[in-house]
């Protein structure tokens, strides 16, 4: 039996998390467990309470055969408290879903991310994880046909994780196009597009509201999320949580300040 951990960041009754549920549901031997926050949580990041206590709360989830629990803290505090609290001893779970989130995750959107980081806080405690957002952020109530588009998807993963054949210390941020399935081109390997956007200031009330530029024409150098998505392609991207530079920690050998205090330790 597979046991499957869905979280996600816009709260345990978003409709994106339902459609992620009923995709997953049809895998066989599957025992699916929901975990989420109580309420929305987009933008938090990889933000854990410390202040305050947990306190999970069993949830009637649609009426679908899983168990639920809603949570009062982030979709980081969610993967953990399932790993740690809810899942009975000597279990835990094979693979964690985080999504299908309102709106993309793409570059540098997977640093502030909720979604992501419920993925991300999967592969910290050594289980595969997996992020999934939907290109519907201006029609938000509408999924499409996003549960057939990624049935596939969650089953290799799922398949793959049953067999060992997931990397550790890498999560996958995958996002999906807001069409008809038919208009779909593929699933393509992506990068990270770090330069996609531009963050702007704009004055609301008594302050500031941030916002988001797109500006047209960026040059593209490789097969990048956004470029792909906005072209019909489901991007994947693989997202190594060891974020060392192992080049550069190299040449940090050659540096003055470093041969120095080799000399002094000498």
């Amino acid at each position: 039996m597979l046991r499957i951990l869905i979280t996600n960041d816009d709260g345990i009754d978003a409709l994106g998390i339902k459609r992620l549920t009923e995709a997953l549901l049809h895998l066989e031997d599957a025992e699916i467990y929901v975990v989420a926050p109580q309420e929305e949580k987009s933008g938090v990041g990889h933000g854990v309470t410390f202040r305050s206590a947990l306190e999970p709360q069993k949830h009637d989830f649609y009426g679908l055969p899983v168990k639920a629990w809603a949570i009062n803290g982030n979709p980081a505090d969610c993967v953990k408290a399932a790993y740690h609290l809810l899942f009975e001893e000597g279990q835990k779970p094979d693979i964690v879903f985080s999504g299908i989130n309102v709106g993309t995750n793409l570059g540098r959107d997977i640093y502030y991310s909720g979604t992501c980081s419920g993925a991300r806080e999967a592969v910290i405690l050594g289980v595969p994880g997996i992020a999934l957002s939907y290109d519907n952020w201006f029609d938000q109530e509408n999924y499409g046909e996003v549960v057939e588009m990624i049935q596939p998807l969650v089953k290799e993963f799922t398949e793959k994780a049953k067999s060992g054949q997931l990397p550790q210390q890498v999560f996958w941020n995958v996002n999906i196009p807001h069409l008809p399935l038919d208009e779909v081109k593929g699933v393509a390997p992506a990068s990270l597009s770090l330069d996609h956007y531009i963050d702007k200031y704009s004055p609301e009330g008594g302050g500031y509201l941030l916002m988001r530029e797109y500006p047209e024409g960026l040059p593209l150098s490789e097969p990048l999320d956004y470029d792909l998505l906005k072209n019909g392609y489901m991007a994947i991207t693989p997202v190594h949580i060891d974020a060392t530079d192992r080049t550069l920690l190299g040449q940090m050998e050659e540096w003055s300040f470093v041969k120095s205090s080799r000399k002094r330790e000498g």
